[in-house]
């Protein structure tokens, strides 16, 4: 398989979001007209109502995408998705592959490997701080321990502490080496998908 071409693509999807309440309260005035004087009185009203925190990607930076590499197997490579957060509190964000690697769809010949592995970064930056956490591809699947492995709820996701809206700098980010595992990887066309969710967190 000398000299045939092996090509990697990928694909993003974007989801989002979460709310959690808040709360506010208010006060009111009676006026008597015409009642004399003082005409009116304060009264304290209890107003219970709440505000939702927002959390999703901004519509100007939605990750998506794709991106293909000719030979990656021989030169290895390394792509940014970036998007932007619109969210007004902490978030989570988390990923799933569709493939747990670089699946090849041709037939394989005996001995020739149909998948190869890769690493999934998240870099996400908030209004006064940033995470970051790095995990591979393989743990990305129903299963997996990556701590990042979605979908992304308040509890599951890679942790941003402070609010981000619109704020530049967070990508995710797959990269490999060049391919050194015992088995060759057959010629072909090699694909993942990957999902990206957004949360909000406690």
């Amino acid at each position: 398989m000398t000299g045939v071409s092996k090509e990697k693509c990928f694909a993003l999807i974007a989801v989002a979001a979460l709310l959690l309440p808040a709360a506010v309260m208010a006060q009111a005035t009676a006026f008597a007209v015409g009642q004399g004087s003082p005409n009116q009185i304060a009264l304290q009203v209890q107003v219970q109502a709440s505000v939702g925190g927002r959390c999703g990607f901004a519509p100007s930076g939605v990750p998506s995408g794709g991106f293909d590499r000719p030979n990656f197997d021989v030169t290895g490579f390394t792509h940014d998705f970036p998007f932007l957060l619109e969210c007004t509190g902490p978030s989570r964000v988390a990923v799933v592959s569709s493939n747990g690697g670089l699946l090849t769809g041709g037939t394989v010949p005996s001995g020739y490997a149909a998948k190869a592995p890769y690493d999934v970064a998240l870099h996400l930056v908030g209004s006064n701080s940033s995470a970051d956490a790095t995990c591979a591809v393989a743990t990305l699947v129903s299963g997996g321990a990556c701590p990042f492995r979605g979908p992304a709820t308040t509890g599951q996701g890679l942790r941003l502490a402070a609010s981000s809206v619109g704020q530049p700098g967070t990508y995710l980010r797959v990269s490999a080496p060049a391919y050194s595992a015992p088995e060759i990887l057959s010629a072909g066309r090699y694909a993942d998908t990957l999902i990206v969710t957004v949360s909000v967190a406690p």
